[in-house]
């Protein structure tokens, strides 16, 4: 059955699945995506790309069906008149949209009918936003996986919260915003340590999603970027656990590994990653993550 306004008053209202969503995208032909669980919207035609990501928790779905209506907006001939993206953005811009980085609350009903309280995790029991650097959950695979295939010049990473705040994470600058601390382990961070500038929006849980979608559009453009000098390790481990799993993970985030006997050598894999080695090296989260024992630490 063909989609009329209501199914688009939905995104104003209500928490949709996935697959909705995906419906509706392809009732319209607007931006198929192959994954009809994992969505990637992807609107513009530019040179530059931009990654929006959301949905981390499905108390973010009011920020979700923001970004969602937006997308639709351009397909579907401004339904309804909240804002979307400029043309003159789309043409210098290409925007990588993940409404939807942990779907599996978006599609348990126990969970948006209130019966289920854990928002944030996946199927498994897995908090998928905290999983930056074990990548355990097949959605953080999937995100990672997307962000370095894209390779965006600039994340923007939306939250709900109590009140709208606009944060930078360590250890890369962009503009004058507040740079604040965050663990290579927390997604909303993580790629920064990767050398992806990142930039956080913390949502307030009442706004409107023409408010959303401003911010967003205020952010789609020129940065200056401010990057930290780090010095360049190398860390050698002894791997207790299963070693091909362990430097399989760590390829995963960029850093060159090679393996002799139950030893890990480790190095960045580029400059862009040799602040997530480091972060791992001085917080001891190497050896917290992942079952392992630091036994040479060199600089190169």
């Amino acid at each position: 059955m063909p989609f009329t306004g209501e199914p688009f008053k939905a995104l104003l209202t209500d928490i949709v699945t996935p697959r909705y969503v995906y419906s509706l995208m392809d009732h319209f032909k607007c931006n198929p995506t192959m994954d009809k669980e994992f969505l990637t919207l992807t609107i513009g035609s530019g040179n530059r790309r931009i990654a929006l990501v959301t949905g981390f928790s499905v108390n973010d779905y009011r920020i979700s069906n923001a970004l969602v209506h937006a997308v639709l907006n351009k397909c579907a001939e401004h339904v309804y008149s909240i804002p979307t993206f400029s043309s003159s953005q789309l043409s210098k811009w290409t925007m990588e949209v993940m409404p939807m980085v942990n779907p599996w609350p978006f599609n348990s009903w126990d969970v948006i009918k209130g019966k289920n309280t854990f928002y944030t995790i996946d199927g498994d029991g897995i908090p998928v936003r905290y999983d930056a650097l074990t990548l355990r959950s097949k959605y953080s695979i999937k995100l990672h996986s997307m962000i370095h295939e894209t390779r965006p010049e600039l994340i923007i990473m939306l939250i709900s919260s109590d009140k709208w705040s606009i944060t930078v994470p360590k250890p890369i600058g962009v503009d004058n915003y507040d740079i604040i601390e965050s663990s290579p382990a927390d997604f909303t961070g993580h790629f920064s340590y990767e050398g992806y500038p990142t930039v956080i929006i913390s949502v307030s849980r009442d706004a409107e999603p023409h408010e959303i979608i401003n911010m967003v559009n205020q952010l789609i453009r020129e940065h200056e970027i401010k990057r930290q000098e780090t010095k360049s390790l190398e860390l050698i481990v002894k791997a207790n656990g299963d070693i091909n799993g362990i430097s399989s993970i760590l390829r995963i985030h960029g850093l060159s590994v090679s393996i002799d006997g139950d030893k890990l050598i480790i190095r960045a894999g580029d400059e862009g990653t040799r602040a997530l080695l480091n972060a791992l090296v001085d917080n001891n989260l190497i050896e917290y993550y992942f079952d392992v024992e630091i036994t040479e630490v060199q600089l190169q």
